[in-house]
């Protein structure tokens, strides 16, 4: 009589995943393999890589996969609400934690700080956002929020409420940040005058205008980095 106990090939895949982590860290790892690990948080007993490969090849990257709506992961086959949950929780998680990473810091000294916090929030968006990062005179966060949301190509921004929200938490500095779902980081014109325009407000005010930063899929834009940003300081 066979008494053999069949193991499914996914747990040895999994145990071997999961060695690696333990040994070299995630740097090691494909995309697709970090998709899977985090499927297996959802999945207890399933093969989850067919579904990380469609769920790359549907939303592109990582941060295309955490900031996809549900109505669009259910339409992948095999991403039920459990996965939709999973997500949202995931990313709320990432986002929370670089919110804490902004607030809790000593000084905002590092552009890619602030990159990393503003491509967690406003990636694969599918319309225009504004926000405004307030910050102290230790450049220390007092305030992130949305300003604005707009269209496909194009979102308001007002320097009354800008320097409106500056002065409501006493801020000596702040950060505007705007995404182009086109993936294309370039300043447009619109860009330049509304930039231009709220600098000037800025020095009447005396309020110092650190930087606009425009953000499209992987790439970026510092209007400081470029010299856009004229005399404020």
């Amino acid at each position: 009589m066979n008494t053999a106990v069949h193991i499914p090939s996914y747990i040895g895949h999994r145990r071997r995943i999961l060695a690696k982590l333990n040994k070299h860290g995630y740097e090691h790892f494909a995309d697709y393999e970090i998709v899977e690990m985090m499927l297996f948080l959802i999945f207890k007993r399933k093969d989850t890589k067919p579904l990380a490969k469609k769920l790359l090849e549907r939303f592109g990257n990582l941060a295309g996969i955490l900031n996809a709506n549900a109505q669009t992961l259910l339409e992948i086959e095999g991403a039920g609400i459990a996965v939709c949950d999973g997500i949202r929780i995931i990313n709320m998680l990432i986002k929370s934690a670089l919110k804490s990473t902004i607030y809790n810091a000593q000084s905002i000294t590092c552009l890619n700080d602030i990159i990393d916090y503003a491509k967690i929030h406003m990636v694969n968006l599918t319309c225009e956002e504004a926000r405004i990062i307030c910050l102290n005179n230790k450049n220390c966060v007092l305030d992130d929020r949305v300003l604005q949301r707009g269209s496909i190509d194009s979102v308001s921004i007002y320097p009354r409420e800008i320097i409106k929200i500056c002065l409501l938490n006493n801020a000596r500095s702040f950060i505007l940040l705007h995404n182009h779902p086109s993936g294309d980081a370039t300043p447009s014109l619109n860009d330049q005058y509304t930039t231009n325009k709220l600098a000037e407000a800025c020095n009447i005010i005396g309020i110092s205008f650190l930087d606009h930063i425009i953000i499209a899929n992987e790439q970026f834009t510092s209007f400081r980095a470029l010299g856009l940003l004229g005399n404020n300081v």
